[in-house]
This record gives C-alpha cells, structure tokens and sequence, in this order.
C-alpha cells in the first residue's frame, strides 16, 4: 500500500516543485548575447542587498542560472557604496554547492567577479557564495 502511495505521489511532487521553482520566470535565449565586454575583470566583496530576477528556464548544459540584477553592498560601504551587476544565465549561482535562484542570494556574503560592457552596464562573470 506504501509503495503505490509513494509511486503515485511522486510525478504530482515533481510537478509542484517544478511549478512552483518558475512562479514569475520566463525563458531567455539570448541572455549574454545582449552585453559586450570590455576592460578588466574587477571584484567586489559583500552581502547581498538585493536581487531581482527577470528571466530564467530550464536549460540542460546549464543547470541553476538565471538572469536579473544582483546589488553588492561591501562591508563599511553603506547604502552609497552598493554595486549593481547584471546577471546571465552564463554565471551558475550556487549556495552551499547546490543550485539557487538569484532571490535566495539576498544576505548572503558574495565575492563577486564582473566587468563593463559596450552597453554601460557591469556585468557578472563569476558569483561565489561565501
């Protein structure tokens, strides 16, 4: 009776847990396509102050990406201080070794790699969770 319990229950499991990981995504294919880099590739160091995600998807050759907006807030700096990055889906966002969506960074010590871009905006190329 257990087993055909469990058996039954688990594609309704997996449907939830996938819809519910997509509530307010949607799918973009030319997530770094849009930014051209330039200059050296630059740090910051601190907590995570905000984090807006805009698009994500599932994707098979990346697992755990999505894009939006990541602020930076370094130790001492303040408010004032925050950096804004941009996010791709090229830059796999882990907490704890496991996959994450960009909103379950906030308050989370984060060294963060970007650079510029032709467009003016920095954008991300390595997020490690400390």
């Amino acid at each position: 009776m257990l087993a055909k319990l469990i058996i039954f229950a688990k594609p309704i499991l997996f449907a939830a847990v996938a819809a519910m990981s997509l509530l307010g995504c949607s799918r973009s294919d030319d997530s770094a396509a849009r930014f051209t880099l330039v200059g050296e590739e630059r740090e910051v160091r601190g907590t995570v102050a905000d984090a807006k995600l805009t698009a994500c998807g599932p994707v098979s050759d990346k697992p755990g990406t999505c894009e939006g907006t990541l602020v930076v807030e370094p130790p001492d700096a303040g408010p004032a201080g925050r950096k804004p990055v941009e996010v791709t889906r090229d830059v796999a966002l882990k907490k704890d070794g496991r996959a994450v969506f960009l909103p379950q960074l906030r308050g989370i010590q984060v060294v963060v790699k970007y650079r510029a871009t032709k467009e003016g905006a920095d954008v991300a190329t390595s997020i490690v969770s400390q």
